[in-house]
């Protein structure tokens, strides 16, 4: 079988779409080169259309619900311009592997549904292998744009947009509440906008997930005043969060482990989640209140994100990264994440008009780490009400309004951050000199929509001056226990590393990214690196990277970096030019 890309989805060459306008062109030829095959039909669906026709180009149907009910796997629904008004869509037919059902505006965008929604799985007829692309969603009511219930797997929604809904998210995906999450799985988000401007009933989420298995939401962007804009509220198992865009949101931009339905709830618990290379900042007319907050989840993975203020937006009450959770009333509620990375994050002018922190840690959290981040201009670095310890660690803290918001930071270890100007409750091995960042700090121009779906980062200024007194004066993470040569190196505290959960997902190649790649830390041991980290034993404290080496007993190990020791912040400084420690230059 010969195999061509549409869009990012690996299909048969029978079923590849390179271009509307040629799709005859292309029959022809496939017939000309398999005689016999039986290949997919493409139908069509237009203002002009009539549900009494064949569906053709031609003669086409007048309702997309009515086409999506006919069309079975391998088909194709190509839907001309116009507003279709208000429909209830769902699908007749499930797809297959290699043969998904898709729905496709022929222009992205400019096919519109006011008030109209998507139904997939639950009690629908269409639930698997199924493709949405280029709708646009306005004024929705009810619960969601598109709604997905278990049954449902291998979908994906790419290039739609999802605007002004009213008291309904854009997204929800729900699966089974009663056990079975592995009912619902295998999700690609990618592409699509999330906009809400309306200053009335909002747009409660733009993307929901309770319930289910394997999402990778990447490269989106979302604007205006969400609640929240994507969320793993309950439940969700393996989640990738990647260079999606935020331009201003009203309370929490990407949660991992909303829900609690009562206290220390592990029954709703979320795992395996990861958000990276994001960016958040306000828009003009819009606030920017908690870019990231970790809940009810563990084994999660915060990192290499970009987050901004700016001096005269009300920051909300919301920090840029918040630990477990409260209550309506505003009292701790003991949420207890569980095993937290927090690295080489950048956040500046955190607060706005308010006293927000950099990064805020309530109630009880265990084995929290936060290391290789660097904050600058925040109006609080950090904020605690925590009993437990929280690690930091060749983090740096630049001209803070104040270093912390609540005192009680009794249980945080502080080792080897650049703390400037001076603090008296830094650590023994805390440096308070000017980390010499190469700056300018120019405040965020603040733009009205705009969409984007490629992260822009503005994270230059703080890289490191070549004379920085931050440069090779971090501390190893961890090092080696006794001496040996393979993969399987044995270390005294594993607790640093991910292997990026992505082992064990099965059908990985069905995602375009995420899954699909290598997502384990990028790691040196001793004077060998970089090398990635597959697997971590963290009861044994071993760790399992992709290159055979050899090591000495007591050697250092760090994220990847390119001196004798690793910066502290999250840039690292090589004869090549900085690049975010622990990624490769």
């Amino acid at each position: 079988m010969v195999l061509c890309k549409q869009g990012k989805e690996k299909l048969p060459l029978p079923v590849m779409i390179c271009s509307i306008n040629s799709v005859k062109g292309i029959f022809l030829i496939i017939s000309f080169l398999f005689p016999g095959l039986i290949y997919p039909k493409v139908y069509y669906v237009s203002l002009n259309g009539s549900d009494k026709n064949p569906g053709t180009e031609e003669k086409p149907w007048r309702t997309i619900k009515y086409g999506c009910r006919k069309i079975k796997a391998g088909d194709i629904l190509i839907v001309k311009p116009g507003d279709y008004g208000s429909e209830n869509i769902f699908f007749g037919h499930n797809g297959k592997r290699g043969s998904p059902v898709i729905l496709k505006a022929e222009k992205p965008g400019k096919v519109i549904l006011r008030d109209g929604h998507i139904r997939i799985g639950g009690e629908y007829p269409g639930k698997h292998h199924i493709i949405i692309e280029g709708i646009r969603f306005i004024n929705c009511k009810g619960s969601s744009a598109i709604s997905i219930s278990d049954p449902a797997s291998y979908i994906k929604i790419r290039k739609c947009i999802f605007e002004d809904g009213k008291n309904a998210n854009g997204i929800t995906i729900w699966g089974h509440s009663g056990g079975k999450i592995s009912l619902t799985h295998h999700f690609e988000i990618y592409e699509n906008q999330f906009i809400d401007t309306d200053d009335g009933a909002h747009q409660d989420y733009g993307l929901s997930m309770s319930y289910g298995m394997y999402a990778y939401v990447h490269n989106n962007y979302v604007f205006g005043i969400h609640h929240q804009a994507i969320s793993f509220k309950r439940k969700w198992y393996y989640g990738i969060v990647e260079n999606n865009v935020f331009e201003g949101f009203r309370y929490t931009a990407h949660y991992q482990g909303q829900n609690l339905e009562y206290k220390n709830d592990k029954g709703n618990r979320s795992k395996y989640l990861i958000a990276q290379w994001n960016v958040f900042r306000p828009a003009k007319n819009y606030r920017a209140k908690t870019p990231i907050w970790c809940a009810n989840a563990e084994y999660c993975v915060i990192r290499y994100n970009y987050m901004e203020g700016a001096e005269n937006i009300d920051g909300g009450w919301g920090a840029g990264i918040h630990i477990s959770d409260v209550d309506k009333r505003g009292k701790s509620k003991e949420a207890n994440p569980e095993h937290i990375l927090i690295y080489g994050n950048i956040m500046r002018r955190i607060g706005g008009t308010t006293r927000n922190p950099g990064i805020r840690v309530l109630a009880k959290c265990t084995d929290v780490r936060v290391f290789h981040n660097t904050f600058a201009f925040c109006k609080r670095s950090i904020g605690s009400e925590s009993p437990e310890r929280v690690l930091f660690v060749n983090n740096i803290f630049y001209k803070y309004g104040r270093m912390v918001y609540e005192p009680k930071i009794n249980n945080f270890v502080f080792e080897n951050n650049c703390i400037f100007p001076d603090w008296k409750g830094k650590g023994k091995t805390d440096i308070s000199k000017d980390p010499l960042l190469l700056g300018p700090f120019i405040p965020v121009k603040l733009k009205p929509l705009n969409p984007h779906f490629k992260p822009d980062f503005r994270i230059d200024a703080c890289k490191l001056r070549s004379d920085s007194p931050c440069i090779d004066a971090g501390k190893f993470l961890t090092e080696t226990v006794g001496s040996g040569k393979g993969k399987v190196i044995k270390v005294k505290d594993a607790g640093w590393f991910t292997d990026g959960f992505t082992q064990d997902i099965p059908d990985k190649e069905w995602f375009s990214g995420g899954f699909n790649g290598m997502q384990g830390s990028i790691i040196r041991v001793g004077e060998s690196g970089p090398l990635r980290v597959l697997k971590v034993d963290y009861e044994n404290n071993l760790i399992t990277v992709d290159k055979s080496i050899e090591w000495k007993d007591g050697e250092g190990v760090s994220l990847y970096f390119a001196g004798k020791r690793p910066d502290i912040g999250a840039f690292e400084s090589s004869k090549k030019g900085s690049f975010l420690i622990g990624t490769i230059k």
